[in-house]
């Protein structure tokens, strides 16, 4: 492929160091894939035919991957390919870049930013400048490492002008075209991912140049003590209302050399010619989903008004199954399972849900199910006394679930859990399956912030040439009280988005265990303004110096100086409320914090806690916790937690259908700022009683308990507290309807399966939901795309183990 003459010159290094002041900035629409042509025709906002002809008459061009020969101007760069369609482009045609790598056909487009709106079209990312110096001397190649990567980096900012500041700088080995195409694709998709995964390794632009500059001058025994930014597996924060830009530096041969060769023999001979290119782009406005079931995760509703037809279809799905076995190339879950979808109808009174791994698991599941159906129409037998009726559910390890006896939505609670439930890395992959839920959190506030996000994911932001990363991780465990609630309450935040916006399910009731309290308010429509609490909780004296850090309040209970010693500390212990009542006169500084079912948590002196538990003879697990809530000198700050909470609400805050519970009282709380206010006060100042919560919540009309938020607090809790619900005092089953608790999240699960499983049992109680995220659309499964990794990067997992119930 040849360059005509004007191209070379508009890529001369004199117009790219001295871009004219008041040249525009490209705006060039890219899209990825081939199923991109069929999405848009199928999806059109605007005359079919205008886009029909655009396609028709687009500029082709081909690009094989073929292995790079030692000349210099043997294959063009990819700047040098993507400044050739500028003319064409210009005249508002189409381009189509098809390129093969690794033996992989690939296509991406191109198109005037401008001529993308007129039509419509939502681009996955636009490029902003082009830039490309080549080094014409044996000194300046050697020197590329510190001269060559800024000025063209600086050149391309100044063509776009675009702020460094806020871009990401990444920068890539330049191979052949094929390759280099690759790596423009996975930026693209990294852009339209909202995810930095795939570009690897990333660093800034100076710690390119220095990475270089160290391994020319030092060698390759210096690499691990110099960090630098990595990808993210997870998603790419930005500050609020700011575009995401990517900087996409290829560097020459000169660094493959010297990341491959011995650096002794590399300089021994002058190096071939070296080329620095630079490419800013910016994110588009097209995102794309990843379908929540694939081959590997299948779920399948099957609904019917007996049990008969309930058997009658799982025999006809095992039959399909049957026969796909013969066809094992068949896309079943896109030819059979989509089916299911079409025949389940939300007004049957019985629904069974089968969830598997693979379809030889699905198949496993279904007889399984059938077997245990069939087992209960021919033999019912009475129920167990000892057994309540919520445990005769049908319940496998790979999700799948079916009650003869659903509960409805009449008593579906929202639980809100306390602090300390938040750990590294979580959830880090929904974004991928909610892309537009997140991008309506972005526009609402900083969900970097609302997340914690440099706490909780710190682990995105090493690198994969240090090899200390994992000893470096900050633990989520080491989080400020302050940054625990905030984090909490965002995860909270945005499940009840998820489950309210997108899957529709509505909850009856809501409450919450401890600080869960203040994020049902914010979650739930209540609050005009939720987010302005995330700087007031990270500048609050409350969460920061009064009952937490240095405890003030403790030290004026005490009557110790600010710089008397102080060793606080919490234990959740396997007792009754009575037995450690009977020993808390002898320790005045210790205190009865939290009861929840069979268990409790002390807090207090942690000397005085653990001689109190040798008293009892009882092993506590500690916490490590700084936090003095739910204890007496926690009382002091009543009146300022009651004014930090008094917030305005929504003008439609008093429609809500939703009935609010408090651990502070026995009826619901009054929708006013107020009332909510004092609530939240009275239950963070008092010892919480999480069992008699649970009880007043039952007498309300509770029975389904979706805990909502970042893993599982508060599920096992409430089994066990309804379990004595359930069990009178001989232990005989009453005749309470029963209770059920469950997680839609859970640490060291796979994220998708965890809320599968969850939504797979509030469809099996007739709880009315949209089970429209979970039909794979057949646009969308022609849009999906593999990109190839242009190189990888092993990252350790890094998790944390939290104690049953809230740690203090």
């Amino acid at each position: 492929m040849t360059l005509a003459p004007s191209v070379h010159a508009a890529l001369s290094n004199a117009a790219l160091n001295s871009p004219h002041p008041n040249a525009k900035p490209l705006r060039i629409a890219v899209w990825l894939g081939d199923g991109w042509m069929l999405s848009v025709l199928s999806h059109a906002q605007t005359d079919v035919s205008k886009l029909q002809q655009l396609i028709a008459c687009r500029i082709q061009l081909n690009v094989e991957d073929k292995p790079l020969i030692n000349e210099p101007a043997d294959e063009p760069t990819l700047v040098a390919l993507l400044t050739e369609q500028l003319d064409h482009i210009a005249q508002k045609q189409l381009v189509e870049i098809r390129f093969e790598y690794q033996q992989q056909a690939r296509s991406l487009y191109l198109l005037d930013g401008l001529m993308a709106a007129q039509l419509h079209l939502h681009a996955e990312a636009y490029i902003s400048a082009l830039a490309q110096i080549q080094a014409e001397t044996a000194e300046e190649t050697n020197a590329i490492n510190t001269n060559t990567v800024e000025r063209c980096l600086n050149s391309a900012f100044s063509l776009a002008k675009r702020d460094c500041a806020q871009a990401v700088n990444g920068y890539a080995q330049a191979g052949n075209l094929a390759s280099q195409l690759n790596v423009l694709s996975q930026a693209v998709e990294a852009l339209s991912h909202r995810s930095l995964k795939g570009i690897q390794p990333m660093l800034d632009a100076t710690d390119a140049a220095q990475l270089a500059e160290l391994l020319a001058e030092q060698h390759a025994e210096q690499r691990a003590e110099k960090p630098v930014k990595t990808a993210q597996n997870g998603y790419w924060f930005t500050k609020p209302h700011q575009a995401r830009v990517l900087s996409l530096n290829l560097l020459g041969n000169l660094l493959d050399k010297l990341l491959n060769k011995p650096l002794g023999n590399l300089l021994d001979k002058a190096p071939q010619a070296s080329t620095t290119q630079s490419l800013i782009l910016t994110q588009g406005t097209r995102l794309i989903a990843q379908p929540l079931l694939n081959a590997n995760r299948l779920f399948i509703p099957i609904s019917g008004n007996t049990h008969e037809s309930l058997t009658v279809q799982l025999s006809q799905l095992i039959d399909s199954l049957d026969l796909s076995a013969n066809f094992p190339d068949t896309d079943w879950l896109s030819s059979q399972g989509n089916n299911w979808f079409k025949r389940y109808q939300a007004k049957d009174k019985l629904t069974l849900v089968l969830m598997a791994g693979s379809l030889e698991e699905l198949m496993q599941e279904a007889k399984a199910m059938r077997a245990y159906i069939e087992k209960t129409q021919q033999t019912p037998a009475p129920v167990p006394a000892q057994t309540p009726s919520a445990n005769l559910a049908f319940k496998t390890p790979a999700g799948s679930y079916f009650t003869p006896t659903p509960l409805g939505d009449t008593g579906l609670t929202f639980v809100y859990p306390g602090v300390g439930t938040v750990y590294p890395n979580m959830f880090s992959d929904l974004h991928r399956y909610f892309p537009e839920l997140y991008r309506e959190l972005e526009r609402e506030g900083d969900l970097a912030a609302m997340l914690q996000a440099e706490a909780i994911y710190q682990g995105a932001a090493k690198s994969a040439v240090d090899v200390k990363s994992a000893v470096d991780l900050k633990d989520a465990a080491n989080m400020s009280l302050s940054q625990l609630a905030i984090s909490g309450v965002g995860a909270s935040y945005l499940f009840s988005r998820l489950l309210t916006r997108v899957f529709n399910i509505q909850p009856q009731l809501a409450l919450g265990y401890s600080m869960g309290e203040a994020a049902m308010w914010a979650s739930l429509d209540i609050w005009q303004t939720p987010h302005a609490l995330i700087n007031a909780t990270q500048n609050s004296a409350i969460f920061n110096q009064e009952i937490s850090g240095p405890l003030l309040a403790v030290r004026r209970d005490w009557q110790l100086n600010e710089d008397a010693p102080l060793a606080w500390n919490s234990f959740l212990v396997r007792a009754s409320r009575a037995e450690i009542n009977a020993l808390l006169n002898d320790f005045p500084r210790v205190y009865l914090a939290i009861e929840q079912g069979d268990t409790c948590i002390l807090a207090g002196c942690e000397a005085s806690c653990l001689q109190l538990l040798k008293r009892l003879n009882k092993r506590g697990i500690a916490s490590n916790k700084v936090t003095a809530m739910h204890t007496p000198p926690s009382q002091s700050q009543h009146s300022a937690i009651q004014r930090f909470y008094t917030l305005g609400l929504k003008a439609n805050a008093c429609e809500t259908q939703v009935r609010f519970i408090s651990a502070a009282q026995q009826s619901a709380v009054s929708i006013d700022s107020q009332s909510i206010a004092k609530s939240i006060a009275d239950t963070f100042c008092a010892p919480l009683n999480f069992t008699a919560l649970i009880n007043t919540a039952y007498h309300q009309g509770a029975r389904l308990f979706v805990e909502v938020g970042a893993d599982r607090q508060t599920s096992t809790l409430i089994d066990k507290i309804g379990r004595q619900l359930e069990l009178g005092a001989d232990g005989v089953q009453t005749q309470e309807q029963p209770i059920l608790a469950m997680a839609c999240n859970a640490k060291g699960s796979d994220t998708i399966t965890s809320l599968l499983k969850c939504l797979a049992q509030l469809i099996s109680h007739r709880v009315p939901l949209s089970l429209a995220p979970l039909v794979l659309q057949s646009a969308e499964k022609a849009t999906a795309k593999t990109i190839a990794p242009h190189s990888a990067s092993a990252l350790g997992h890094y998790s944390n183990v939290f104690q049953e119930g809230e740690p203090l």
